[in-house]
């Protein structure tokens, strides 16, 4: 029969709660009779040797233990550092034994006098309640050894470890902003100044870095206790005010996610959201949360040394302050903010509906439409045609006739020209140049609606068109350079070239400006070349001029795929195969190299018969007059080797090809 812990207290001549309190280290119980106990433990079979030097390898009695007091056990990041924090300790000796405040500071007085007091307690890991030093006058002069853990004083008394809440937020904020926001709410948690003073001093500096003023209205300060009853971010939400918000702990995280849905506010299409702390659900909930998470594992290696290091005497002059940085998770609450070329907020297509309504005043109007092409040689203009005329033809809507200018202004004016001697109810067109075109696309505003395709002829207004309708060429450059960066992202130092449109056009210039900036914001990338062409057969020679002036160029950026091929001939012949390609716009060729891994490792491409669909809604508003989204804006679809199958039956509506 196995020994009970009867059996030890007889041994030991004890009590069998002593015994308990030696095991559960519960209580305090004097060295000598620990250690007799601890051999009866042994000499009854107890409990193994293995376990039993695992009880030998624990302090005992004076300086035992560590207090670690924190506001509450149910945030997960006082979870996640309590365990972290004992693990550490126990493997150096200690016990930690944890007390909770409720960041109530006259509870937190209360549980600090009786620790203080306590013999066997080595140090404290403290969460302040206060960030008043004065309000800790007894715990200074107690001499126990102290560190402040995820909260600090305001005169950075003592020694403290912290996430960078500064960076944290200012990341935050700039990622917003690089996704065309400038509206952002900012969410704090007022009984904590001091970390919310470092917050928003984070949110401020991305502001006033990329020149967005400050707006105090957007910044808001909750009391967690009465945070339930606070309804001052459901009215604000209500007004429409902010496009994004950024959340300043776990319980605003909630609040914030609680109130888009009581309030019928969809994430990320009316929306973007951040939020703070990684639980488990917020790469679970739909959409998946972006959010800045915490380093525990950093925090609680930071304050178990420091602690430790105070309790063995370990010199230090003054206090010392650590910062860990935070990580900022982008998931998919938050998206891009695509922008018209008058800056304009661009709406999605889901947005721009007909109403019943609206399809039956279509069918009596008897309307007719005409379409002009800047070219209609590739699956692009086809897939176009084809939504646009199946979605016409769905609303009893005519089209009189498609051209294609093949890339020529002279040939594109002409053709406008004979169009609208058709005397159509409206044109879609996109615009071969934005300057060239300019008078004859003025004439035809006058006389029709015009509905436009990615291009905006030079000197127009908001007056001068009904609609204008473009992939979102925002996300659609910044996913092409992350193509790159992904690629590169373990390598440093890495040489990369660009070839962007030399075409004044608003799409291309808008899709290549975002892509550099996106490389440029890699430390790791170094943009050495950067070239534009202006007809695609230039680009052969552009490429191979870039190549021998920098042969160290390891990615190149290509503004879209037509271009791309050339570069690749280009490569070919140098025998460069070396080099990696990410450009925009999926067709075969450009496919069949990314599915043979040739020198093509992935691409940003619009949706074209989504986007031709949207065309199609965008003139039917127009001809009823009820055009109120002037910008129409189709997200992209990033195409990889591994999910290239499926994204080209979801873009070209084809099954996937046997590419040689």
């Amino acid at each position: 029969m196995s020994a009970t812990i009867k059996d030890v207290a007889d041994l030991a001549g004890v009590s069998i709660a002593t015994v308990s309190h030696v095991i559960n280290k519960t209580r305090y119980v004097n060295p000598d009779l620990t250690e007799k106990v601890e051999k009866a433990i042994i000499e009854s079979g107890y409990i193994t040797k293995l376990e039993s030097k695992k009880i030998k390898h624990y302090k005992t009695g004076k300086g035992a233990e560590i207090a670690f007091i924190v506001p509450n056990m149910t945030s997960v990041i006082y979870s996640k550092l309590a365990v972290n924090i004992t693990n550490l300790l126990n493997a150096k000796g200690y016990m930690m034994a944890t007390y909770i405040t409720y960041g109530d500071c006259l509870r937190e007085k209360h549980i600090l006098n009786e620790v203080i007091s306590n013999r066997r307690i080595a140090g404290i890991i403290l969460v302040p309640a206060s960030n008043k030093s004065q309000d800790y006058e007894k715990l200074f002069k107690s001499e126990i050894p102290f560190v402040c853990l995820e909260r600090a004083f305001s005169d950075h008394s003592a020694d403290t470890v912290l996430s960078d809440n500064v960076d944290a937020m200012y990341q935050s904020t700039v990622h917003l902003i690089k996704c065309g926001h400038e509206n952002i709410s900012l969410l704090l948690e007022s009984g904590n100044p001091t970390t919310a003073e470092e917050r928003l001093k984070g949110y401020k500096k991305a502001l006033k870095d990329y020149n967005i003023k400050f707006q105090p209205e957007f910044v808001f300060l909750f009391d967690l206790d009465s945070i339930e009853k606070d309804t001052s971010i459901d009215t604000f939400m209500k007004k429409g005010l902010a496009t994004a918000y950024i959340a300043g702990n776990n319980t605003l995280t909630l609040k914030l996610l609680e109130s888009t849905e009581e309030n019928g506010i969809e994430c990320p299409n009316d929306i973007s959201i951040i939020g703070f702390g990684d639980n488990e659900w917020c790469n679970r909930i739909s959409p998946p949360l972006t959010n800045l998470k915490q380093d525990t594992d950093k925090l609680s290696e930071f304050a178990a040394h420091l602690i430790l290091s105070k309790i063995n005497n370990e010199k230090q002059h003054k206090p010392i302050h650590k910062l860990v940085p935070v990580e900022l998770n982008i998931r998919k609450s938050t998206q891009n903010i695509a922008r018209g070329p008058f800056g304009e907020k661009v709406f999605y297509p889901e947005q721009n509906v007909l109403t019943e309504e609206e399809i039956e005043d279509l069918r009596k109007g008897n309307y007719k439409v005409a379409i002009s092409f800047h070219y209609s040689g590739d699956q692009w203009t086809k897939l176009h045609e084809q939504a646009i005329k199946e979605t016409l033809t769905r609303y009893g809507i005519r089209l009189l006739t498609v051209s294609d200018a093949h890339f020529d202004p002279d040939i594109q004016n002409r053709q406008l020209e004979s169009l609208i001697f058709q005397q159509p109810d409206a044109v879609i067109a996109v615009p071969t140049d934005e300057e060239l075109t300019t008078k004859t696309f003025k004439k035809i505003s006058k006389e029709t609606k015009l509905i436009l395709i990615n291009n905006m002829p030079k000197g127009f207004g908001a007056d001068d068109y009904a609609c204008w309708v473009s992939v979102n060429e925002r996300e659609n450059g910044q996913n092409a350079a992350k193509i790159l960066t992904n690629h590169f992202k373990t390598r440093n130092n890495v040489k990369i070239g660009m070839l962007t449109h030399g075409t004044p056009f608003f799409a291309t210039k808008q899709r290549d400006f975002f892509a550099k900036q996106v490389l440029n914001d890699n430390l790791n990338i170094d943009i050495v070349a950067h070239k534009d062409f202006v007809s695609i057969e230039n680009t052969y020679n552009i490429c191979k001029q870039m190549i021998q002036e920098h042969p160290e160029i390891e990615g190149l950026y290509i503004t879209w795929d037509r271009p791309a091929l050339k570069a690749i001939e280009a490569l070919k012949e140098m025998e460069r195969e070396d080099i990696v390609i990410s450009t925009t716009d999926l067709d075969y060729k450009i496919a069949s190299y990314l599915a043979n891994e040739q020198m093509v490792i992935g691409l940003s491409s619009q949706r074209p018969f989504e986007q031709g669909t949207a065309v199609a809604i965008a003139t039917a508003k127009a001809l009823l007059g009820k055009n109120q989204h002037k910008a129409i804006g189709v997200p992209p679809y990033t195409v990889l080797k591994n999910n290239l199958p499926k994204a080209w039956r979801d873009l070209m509506k084809t099954e996937f090809p046997k590419f040689s």
